[in-house]
């Protein structure tokens, strides 16, 4: 578990000014913020008397800057002010400065033109020049920078992420594939299309077990399939390798539906690459392997296997991402004032 430390420690201090480096943001931020109706406030003192409440690793956190996100907190979700609300500012600004830090331990810096880009987009996305929008902002008593900060800190780790994590995440056709035959599946049962299926082109191999067969002619036959699959390399040689076997046959199974296949089937062969052959499986009259010759889509869906490959990639970031910020909390010095 990380440190804690209690202590007190009182500055005065000058209220940030727009320009100045702050730590800040969560991993997301949504491209629209609903400022919807933000309330007159009146303007502050210049110099204010500030708390260091928190220090993470050193690096301090004020109750100035826990105000500021809990007054951003509370008009993008709505909330009114609470010690739950004050709780997630201060814990997404201790994010925040972790995530910060290991950029920094990176070489990261968040670029100052992307991050203008982003408050850009979501000025106009809410009918506003950033101009506009540090105002807004400015009447419920939040200084733009606290905005600037949350974008620059989510710049920064998204950087991290890609750059620790992008070797380590492969997602192939076959997670695609998969992935595609589980929606289109779903997208059926609610009535709509299912063309995002893959189509696969098999040659099921199946070895006929006879009627009221014993065990030991069941377990030759299981024996038979898996002797077949330990020699079989290509799609090509399938017939050769079944001439001789008894019981044995072949079929030719092309633009196969995954749907169409029972379980545990349809699994095996989804989750098998393009020549490999599936292990066995047992049916009430046959053992049953398959040989995945090839897999495609309906002409037309390439963008939505790009779109459905970047959201498996972006799940598994994510997961990598927050197991990260979970190591990196537990291993930190947080001393609480």
């Amino acid at each position: 578990m990380h440190k804690l430390r209690m202590a007190s420690n009182r500055i005065i201090a000058a209220k940030p000014l727009a320009g100045a480096p702050l730590l800040g943001s969560a991993l997301l931020i949504a491209a629209s913020v609903l400022l919807m109706v933000l309330p007159e406030g009146a303007s502050h003192a210049i110099a204010q008397e500030v708390s260091i409440k928190v220090l993470v690793n050193d690096d301090p956190i004020s109750d100035y800057d826990i105000d500021q996100r809990e007054r951003f907190l509370g008009i993008t979700t709505q909330q009114q002010p609470s010690a739950d609300l004050k709780k997630q500012a201060t814990d997404l600004l201790i994010d925040e400065r972790l995530q910060i830090q290991q950029a920094q331990k990176l070489g990261i810096t968040a670029d100052d033109d992307d991050m203008m880009k982003i408050l850009s987009d979501m000025a106009q996305k809410n009918n506003l020049t950033v101009d506009g929008l540090t105002t807004a902002l400015g009447k419920a008593g939040i200084n733009i920078k606290t905005l600037k900060d949350r974008i620059r800190a989510q710049l920064a780790w998204q950087a991290v992420v890609r750059q620790k994590f992008r070797h380590d995440v492969d997602v192939g056709d076959a997670d695609v594939d998969k992935a595609l035959a589980q929606a289109g599946t779903s997208a059926g049962q609610e009535g709509t299309a299912t063309s995002a299926a893959p189509a696969l082109q098999l040659r099921q191999v199946k070895f006929e077990i006879p009627a009221g067969a014993d065990q030991k002619t069941i377990a030759g036959r299981l024996a038979a399939a898996e002797a077949l699959r330990a020699r079989f390399d290509n799609c090509s040689n399938v017939g050769d390798l079944t001439k001789g076997i008894e019981g044995a046959s072949i079929k030719s199974l092309a633009d196969q539906q995954p749907a169409s296949l029972a379980q545990p089937v349809r699994l095996l062969v989804m989750s098998a690459k393009v020549g490999q052959m599936t292990p066995p499986t047992l049916t009430q009259s046959a053992v049953e392997i398959y040989a995945v010759c090839g897999k495609r889509t309906v002409v037309g869906d390439d963008k939505l296997r790009e779109d459905t490959q970047r959201k498996l990639m972006n799940q598994e970031m994510m997961i990598r991402a927050e197991r990260l910020l979970r190591d990196l909390r537990q291993d930190a010095f947080i001393e609480y004032r």
